[in-house]
């Protein structure tokens, strides 16, 4: 398909569907390799190879919100499944949970038996829960466990955060696991609760985007992907200036600009995005929620 260069060939196909499908098409997430994506995949594979110690190293990936963490976990999950060994067992190398809204230990075992499908029962004793979330992370051959959201560690009161993270370097500990954790820059103060806990975990920031040349190659990374007939230019100086500011200057945000901005293009036939395309979306930035919603 000639007329359709400007697009990765894994779009191609989508070119020729209904209207409807094409839009949700455009709508489902796409893996974006950019520089410092690929670098966390890359520390993320490292950690996962590290030969069992008795101090394993964990790492703690901190961004704002909408800046591409979850994506980066689940691009590591995709490239670790779950497969079986030869005699059937299932082998989970990376088991990926939510932190609880609170650091409540009992709720963690819940949480981290329902990340690894096992049934039981929330009334179950705090010490049976954790014992069976450690017999089942060592038959699964669990080789690292992601904990999202560590931040709302920070919702407890002082002896309770202790006690949790007195919880999660037992748990290293124990089965000589790293633990990766997954929050906003809260998370750092979360976890220099324990000063010993804390010396574990290095950190890995996802800062904003900057309006420069990665920030450039990122839309074109995006246009590539987006299924329109015609070629929008993102990197286009006014463009790109207007993509930025609106997106204040996170991955997710602008992920979802573009996707509506294309189902825009879509539905009035233009086929490209324009400056004309941006302004007429509705869009409030995630940073400004508190202020739509106090206008509602």
């Amino acid at each position: 398909m000639s007329q359709f260069e400007h697009l990765e060939p894994i779009v191609w196909n989508a070119m020729t569907l209904p209207m409807e499908e094409r839009i949700a098409f455009a709508h489902q997430d796409r893996w974006i390799g950019y520089t410092r994506a690929q670098e966390a995949i890359n520390t993320l594979s490292d950690l996962l190879s590290h030969p069992r110690t008795v101090r394993m190293p964990n790492l703690l990936l901190v961004g704002e919100s909408g800046n591409g963490k979850t994506t980066i976990i689940d691009r590591f999950r995709e490239l670790h499944p779950v497969t079986a060994a030869g005699g059937g067992e299932p082998l989970m190398p990376v088991v990926v949970m939510g932190m609880p809204s609170e650091p409540n230990e009992s709720r963690f075992w819940t949480e981290l038996l329902l990340a690894l499908r096992i049934a039981h029962r929330d009334s179950d004793p705090v010490q049976r829960k954790k014992n069976q979330a450690h017999s089942i992370l060592t038959y699964v051959r669990c080789k690292m466990l992601v904990i999202d959201e560590i931040h709302n560690v920070l919702y407890g009161h002082a002896r309770q955060q202790r006690q949790f993270l007195g919880v999660l370097k037992n748990l290293s500990n124990d089965l000589k696991l790293p633990i990766v954790s997954v929050g906003t820059r809260d998370a750092i103060r979360a976890l220099h609760t324990d000063p010993q806990l804390s010396s574990r975990f290095e950190p890995f920031g996802l800062p904003r985007w900057q309006l420069n040349a990665e920030f450039l190659r990122l839309l074109a990374s995006f246009e590539r992907l987006l299924p329109l007939a015609n070629p929008s230019n993102l990197i286009d100086r006014d463009i790109a200036i207007k993509l930025h500011g609106m997106s204040g200057g996170t991955i997710g945000g602008l992920s979802r600009i573009l996707k509506r901005a294309t189902a825009q293009s879509i539905r009035d036939r233009s086929e490209r995005i324009t400056l004309k395309t941006i302004n007429q979306i509705d869009w409030v930035k995630l940073s400004d929620y508190g202020k739509q919603a106090q206008l509602l």
